[in-house]
């Protein structure tokens, strides 16, 4: 997308998303590589939570300027709200006496599922083969969400990305899965690159905690877009 072009975003409260991808999961309203990526993206930014203090606003980008909310299940619509390589992006949750200029984090996800032999070799080869050969942007993340059981060395992992040339197109690279099928469930999280920073593991009832401390900052009716002027 050019730099230079207007976009605004929907942006959703952690919560308020979080609780529609559950209450899917638990009717089996499941809508395709969306309801993936919403879930990818949560998690993710609960495990930044719990490990930082900051708070996460979860925005979807649109070319030009929107000015009317949407349903939030219009969110789970593939391809919906999607602007070429950045899936989503986070936006600090600064509440209403905060700056109106702030960072935000453009974000691409993938999901490493389906792969025949899982492991430290096949994932610096899918990364290889599905994400790294692509123009170089200084202002995206990748999220790699693992989604089947498998092992990794995580150091190596990272070794490989430090070392890569050319070098790695993004910013910053991470890799979030589930650690077995614990009860409540429990994830982990670590930054790959530019450096090897595994962040604290997260499990059920911390996220439940994470969840609750926040302050409903974000109402989905009222406040729901955020704007790029440049």
């Amino acid at each position: 997308m050019d730099s230079y072009q207007k976009w605004s975003a929907y942006l959703a409260d952690l919560t308020t998303l979080y609780s529609e991808w559950e209450r899917r999961r638990f009717t089996g309203t499941v809508s395709g590589k969306r309801f993936r990526e919403i879930n990818t993206i949560c998690l993710f930014a609960l495990c930044v939570e719990n490990n930082e203090n900051k708070r996460f606003l979860i925005g979807f980008q649109e070319r030009g300027l929107v000015t009317q909310p949407v349903p939030v299940t219009r969110l789970f619509e593939n391809n919906f709200a999607e602007i070429e390589d950045c899936d989503v992006i986070l936006v600090p949750d600064l509440g209403p006496e905060g700056p109106a200029e702030r960072d935000i984090h453009r974000c691409q996800l993938v999901s490493y599922l389906n792969r025949a032999e899982p492991g430290t070799a096949d994932m610096i080869a899918f990364l290889e083969e599905k994400k790294l050969r692509v123009p170089r942007d200084d202002n995206l993340i990748l999220i790699v969400h693992v989604e089947q059981p498998t092992t990794f060395d995580y150091v190596k992992l990272s070794i490989a990305l430090q070392l890569r040339k050319p070098k790695c197109p993004y910013s910053q690279v991470f890799v979030l899965g589930q650690l077995g099928n614990t009860e409540p469930p429990r994830w982990f999280c670590a930054q790959l690159y530019p450096l090897f920073v595994p962040l604290c593991e997260l499990d059920g009832l911390t996220a439940r905690d994470v969840l609750a401390n926040r302050e409903q900052i974000c109402v989905w009716q009222k406040k729901s877009t955020v704007q790029n002027e440049c």
